[in-house]
Order: structure tokens, then sequence, then C-alpha cells
């Protein structure tokens, strides 16, 4: 699957990028560049990726921008059935 973001931080301005975010075989891959197919902030992009709402919902909530497809694509790739932080420390 393949989702292009455009991320905005009113406080980093090193955040404010597009980027690709391609996932196969269970492994993700971040390049940037992409044509921003879903619009969020960093604070959104938070709970996006924890799982703790889903990309239906907080298009919903007015919390991200998108097109049908890549609102559908982010669904699929940050699954919101049980919020986590896929990281090790």
């Amino acid at each position: 699957a393949e989702l292009h973001l455009e991320v905005e931080d009113d406080l980093l301005a090193e955040n404010q990028d597009r980027c690709i975010l391609r996932v196969s075989g269970g492994k993700g891959e971040v390049t940037r560049g992409g044509r921003g197919d879903l619009r969020l902030s960093i604070r959104t992009l938070s709970p996006l990726f924890t799982g703790l709402f889903s990309a239906p919902l907080l298009a919903r909530m007015g919390q991200l921008e998108g097109t049908e497809g890549a609102i559908a694509t982010a669904h699929a790739l940050f699954p919101s059935d049980h919020p986590t932080l896929p990281d090790f420390f």
C-alpha cells in the first residue's frame, strides 16, 4: 500500500513536509515527496499512528482532509481496534 501524506506542524517547521509511506510485506518505508493526498497536523498523526482514532473518524471530526482513497488506505494501514505504540525502547 502507498499513502501520500502532507504533515503540518505549527511548532517545528522541519516537520512540515510531504512524504510517501509505502508498506509491503509488513514493513514500512517513508520517503520525502508525494502528492499530499492526506493532509493532517502532527497532532493528528500521533493518534492515527497509535490507533487511538481511525482515519474516517478523524476526517469526520475535521482533523484531517483527504481523498476517499487516501482515507481508506490510512484506515487500512493504521487500524484502530486497539491503541498501541509499535516501538521498542
